[in-house]
């Protein structure tokens, strides 16, 4: 039950290992830290995601398995966030 500021430091501090004991001169280059650390964050989440996904595909492309297409199948999109992303 903790926050997704906490979940993001701690896996910063422990699995990405950029805030175990950073070299902190002044506010300026904590935020330039802080904003790095953030960046690879994301960079790391959204690569990882991309390589289950492609996992799962190419099984899918393997074993031609239903679950598989089942589990890859997008989720629908109501009607009114189609439309909203229509009129942009």
């Amino acid at each position: 039950m903790r926050s997704a500021s906490e979940r993001a430091n701690s896996t910063m501090k422990e699995d990405i290992k950029i805030l175990v004991k950073p070299r902190i001169l002044n506010a300026s280059r904590a935020n330039i830290l802080a904003q790095i650390a953030a960046i690879v964050l994301l960079l790391t989440r959204g690569l990882s995601f991309v390589v289950r996904v492609t996992k799962l595909f190419r099984k899918l492309h393997k074993t031609n398995d239903p679950n598989l297409k089942e589990k890859l199948k997008p989720p629908s999109i109501p009607m009114s966030i189609q439309n909203l992303i229509q009129l942009e």
